[in-house]
């Protein structure tokens, strides 16, 4: 396996965690233009890795861009003389033509920014990488990955959160965070689940996503992370992320969306429905 897809270990994120305790980080939700309502579900995983972030003290922004028509003015205007050199978005496949247009916007306005793309596209693509690698192929996952690393400063592979601090530390010199990886030590393990926070839901607008189940309010929660099956038509049947099966303890979960329907209550606009995007 060439050397830049190997990260480093569970040493060196503590490490990197005390050295960018104090870095501010934005955190991009972009479009998804694809949808007939884009505000439906929040995407909870990039607002772990914000709960993560919080948990560790560094500041943390979410530009949710979610239903935004105008998403590039909104980016321009946001990040005017905002002051922030880390930015790392997520990104479905569908959505990489937008990520691709924040991309821009942010480097006319920060040239000296790191900006960071993780989430599912960069997770398969790689995927398909290694297999091409492993059959002495350049595929269309190859081709894919190239125009990635064209564009983007770091490339965020699996899950983020404790990737998220090598992808910030000037220390790490690679472009991979390879967080996919059973061996990773940036790989979540099981038995580990209920060590990291719930989604930072409060960074969001979130009485602007509306949902309901029979009638009543809803909110949406992950209790797992995997699913072990091979169905054919799932993109993510070869990879790691998507298919070992991680789970959370009752208790976490409980504790979740009971904090939820509190804070909903207090808000004035009381959750009385769930639904789990378990596979």
């Amino acid at each position: 396996m060439p050397e830049r897809f190997i990260e480093l270990g569970r040493s060196s994120v503590e490490e990197a965690k005390e050295r960018v305790k104090n870095t501010p980080v934005c955190l991009i939700i972009p479009p998804s233009t694809f949808l007939a309502d884009e505000r439906v579900f929040p995407f909870l995983g990039i607002l772990k890795v914000a709960g993560e972030l919080e948990k560790n003290g560094n500041p943390v922004e979410v530009l949710d861009l979610s239903g935004f028509s105008n998403y590039e003015e909104v980016v321009r205007s946001y990040i005017r003389g905002l002051g922030i050199r880390n930015f790392a978005l997520t990104a479905t496949t569908p959505q990489i033509p937008a990520a691709a247009k924040i991309l821009k916007v942010i480097r006319d306005g920060e040239p000296n920014a790191r900006v960071i793309l993780g989430g599912p596209h960069v997770t398969l693509t790689h995927t398909g990488v290694v297999q091409d690698l492993q059959e002495g192929r350049d595929g269309r996952a190859t081709v894919a990955w190239k125009q990635l690393e064209s564009l983007f400063d770091k490339l965020v592979v699996g899950d983020g959160e404790l990737a998220i601090f090598q992808a910030i530390d000037p220390d790490f010199k690679n472009q991979i965070v390879d967080a996919g990886n059973l061996k990773s030590s940036l790989f979540l393990k099981r038995g580990e689940m209920d060590n990291y926070a719930s989604p930072a839901r409060h960074l969001i607008a979130r009485d602007t996503y509306h949902y309901e189940i029979d009638g009543h309010p809803a909110f949406s929660v992950i209790a797992q992370l995997g699913c072990p099956f091979e169905c054919g038509f799932c993109g993510g049947r070869d990879s790691n992320v998507f298919r070992v099966t991680r789970t959370r303890s009752t208790e976490s979960i409980v504790a979740e969306i009971e904090q939820e329907v509190k804070d909903s209550i207090r808000r004035g606009n009381p959750l009385s429905g769930v639904m789990f995007y378990d596979d």
